[in-house]
């Protein structure tokens, strides 16, 4: 018996492969409870989408964080109720073959934070978004730089990553909610 459970095993470890996914990116999680008045025909069974928050050692059990709520699931979630975030707009570009294309027209230069200036080329990763308005319908963040000088700059919305918007919104509507609770 035991021989035949070790060939079993080695049939069923074939097609077995762990789940790619990373801390810090998107998914949407399968679930198929249904309330007392909803019919299974029109009920969505991925919800979503979720930040992964944390994984466990084994790589199965992930927590995760509502992108627009910020609300945790009451328990860790295995990895096979779970399934990769794409965006809408990237599926669009890649079934119909369209490259988006670069727009010419220069963004108006907001005054920075800093007075020191730095060549384009230097990248710096963010270390979180401050602030956010609005300036000719289009949208400014105030991002502070992890660099050594701690500059805070307003940056238009595309050269900002979604994942740091993303983090700022979460961040404002969980202030929100403690200054209610007062």
């Amino acid at each position: 018996m035991k021989d035949r459970a070790a060939r079993s095993k080695v049939f069923y470890g074939k097609n077995t492969k762990e789940p790619q996914i990373l801390v810090g990116s998107k998914v949407y999680l399968f679930n198929d409870t249904l309330k007392v008045s909803e019919s299974a025909k029109f009920h969505k069974n991925w919800t979503g989408p979720y930040f992964v928050v944390s994984k466990s050692e084994n790589g199965l059990l992930y927590k995760l964080r509502h992108c627009s709520t910020g609300r945790e699931p009451r328990a860790a979630v295995h990895a096979n109720r779970l399934k990769p975030y794409r965006d809408d707009r990237h599926r669009f570009f890649l079934r119909h073959n369209i490259r988006p294309q670069h727009v010419d027209n220069p963004v108006p230069a907001l005054p920075t934070a800093g007075d020191t200036k730095i060549p384009d080329d230097t990248w710096y990763p963010i270390e979180r978004v401050v602030k956010h308005k609005k300036v000719d319908k289009k949208e400014y963040f105030l991002v502070k730089w992890l660099d050594s000088e701690g500059r805070q700059t307003w940056e238009p919305k595309q050269n900002v990553t979604q994942f740091a918007i993303d983090q700022y919104f979460v961040r404002k509507r969980n202030e929100a909610k403690r200054r209610r609770k007062r």
